[in-house]
């Protein structure tokens, strides 16, 4: 759907709502479930995370961070090797890394360095692709932990 339909489309659903009716979305697209006022994260038909848009950003467990580099998939190769790092998501020459523990910078920037690369770190807010990567890693995690 192009950027235009999309919007118009939100709008009626938004229109129904102020009416008073009730509206189920299910989508995969984090952007579109920040539309909405709550939200239910499923994984496996199991429920790992619910609430608004802001209860769920301010209540993820771990830290966000941006690395600016200009070679992104490289720097992601070496990240992903240290410990407490979730996920590592490419947006432009930016990712977005999810850690578990919060004094992660002076590691990355380490793990940087003695890849021979270069990154900027700044801290970053969470969004809701964090939470649904946080909710779904942190349950995972835990079915390994059980089971090993």
């Amino acid at each position: 759907m192009d950027p235009e339909s999309r919007r118009d489309f939100w709008e009626k659903l938004f229109e129904l709502a102020d009416g008073g009716t009730t509206i189920l979305v299910s989508t995969h697209y984090m952007d579109e479930a920040e539309r909405c006022h709550r939200i239910a994260i499923l994984d496996r038909g199991v429920l790992v995370a619910d609430g608004s848009p802001a209860e769920l950003t301010g209540a993820i467990t771990g830290r966000t961070l941006a690395v600016q580099s200009n070679t992104p998939r490289r720097v992601r190769r070496a990240l992903m090797d240290v410990p407490g790092v979730i996920s590592a998501a490419q947006v432009g020459n930016t990712l977005r890394v999810l850690a578990t523990q919060g004094d992660m910078v002076d590691r990355l920037q380490q793990a940087i360095a003695a890849a021979g690369l270069h990154g900027e770190i700044t801290e970053s807010e969470p969004n809701l692709e964090d939470v649904f990567v946080s909710a779904t890693r942190s349950r995972e995690a835990a079915q390994t932990g059980a089971a090993a």
